[in-house]
C-alpha cells in the first residue's frame, strides 16, 4: 500500500491549518501536502510506515508545517526577509519517527 496525504489528513484540516476558508486552492493544497508527505517519508526512511494507523501525530504535524511553508512561500527564493528555523519545527517533529537501524530487512533470495 502506498500512503497518500488523504489517508492522513483531511482537506478540511489542511485548510484550517492554512486559515483558508474557500475551496479554490484545494488542488494546490493537495499538491503541496503530497510533496510534504513524500519528503517526510524520505527523511524518516521508516519501513514501519505501511498504513495510516502507523503514522504518529508528530509526523502529521510536520506535514502541516511543511504544507504551510509551501503554501505561504510559493517561490524558490525569498528576498528582503530574515528567516530562521523554528526550534521545534519539522525536523524536531520527525526525529522520533526516523529509522536509525539501517535499511529495511528483506527476505533472502532463493
Amino acid at each position: 500500500m502506498t500512503l497518500t496525504v488523504a489517508d492522513l489528513l483531511t482537506i478540511e484540516l489542511m485548510r484550517k491549518h492554512l486559515r483558508v476558508d474557500h475551496q479554490e486552492d484545494d488542488d494546490l493544497i493537495e499538491l503541496y501536502a503530497e510533496s510534504a508527505l513524500g519528503w517526510a517519508l524520505w527523511y524518516c526512511d521508516n519501513p514501519a510506515f505501511v498504513q495510516a494507523g502507523d503514522i504518529p501525530a508528530s509526523f502529521k504535524s510536520a506535514i502541516l508545517l511543511l504544507l504551510g511553508s509551501s503554501y505561504s512561500t510559493r517561490e524558490a527564493v525569498v528576498m528582503g526577509v530574515t528567516v530562521d528555523k523554528l526550534p521545534l519545527g519539522v525536523e524536531s517533529l520527525l526525529w522520533s519517527s526516523r529509522n536509525f537501524s539501517g535499511p529495511a530487512k528483506t527476505e533472502p533470495e532463493q
